[in-house]
């Protein structure tokens, strides 16, 4: 009988919440803007901007899928953020957060520790990386459903040890679709 009980703990524990939530799907492509790094012994920030003066702000196409809990204005979801190079794909899992005020809406994520990679010619692989993403961004969205999105952000990579003596970051600006 307590078996019987605790599968069906377990199956309500797994189809509630997926009986109120809903898949998300974002496609779009965000262009850094400046890079640099958090330096904690100086208190400052140090612009590492050289590199985008050589190579030029160059849009970097992106794209989410979340099973996501929608909470009135606050969206939390869990799923996996995609990101592509002409010759890289890396693929991380994400938490995340959306208030959304109107056509306005923040989104708080955070990812990361584990990465799985696809290279040209067949470099392939899920690795643990040590590290956590955050991305703190702001859209405004357009159209009726405010589905099409423009704004801009910043992500950053903290160590697992949380030492952060130095944690590097880039500030982006991007468009998206929202479905």
């Amino acid at each position: 009988m307590k078996k019987i009980l605790m599968c069906m703990i377990l199956i309500l524990c797994v189809s509630v919440p997926a009986a109120f939530s809903q898949f998300r799907f974002e496609i779009g492509a965000s262009a850094p803007i400046t890079v640099g790094a958090f330096d904690s012994s100086t208190s400052g920030f140090a612009d590492i901007g050289s590199i985008l003066d050589e190579v030029g702000i160059i849009p970097i196409p992106n794209l989410a899928l979340l099973l996501q809990l929608d909470a009135g204005p606050i969206k939390l979801g869990a799923g996996i953020k995609a990101w592509t190079a002409l010759i890289a794909s890396a693929a991380y899992p994400i938490v995340q957060a959306e208030l959304a005020l109107g056509s306005l809406s923040i989104d708080a994520s955070l990812g990361g520790y584990f990465l799985a990679y696809y290279g040209v010619p067949n470099t392939f692989g899920f690795e643990e990386i040590g590290a956590y993403i955050p991305d703190l961004s702001i859209w405004l969205g357009i159209g009726k459903k405010n589905a099409f999105r423009i704004g801009g952000g910043a992500m950053g990579l903290i160590p697992t040890s949380f030492d952060l003596t130095t944690v590097p970051y880039v500030v982006y600006a991007g468009l998206k679709v929202v479905l």
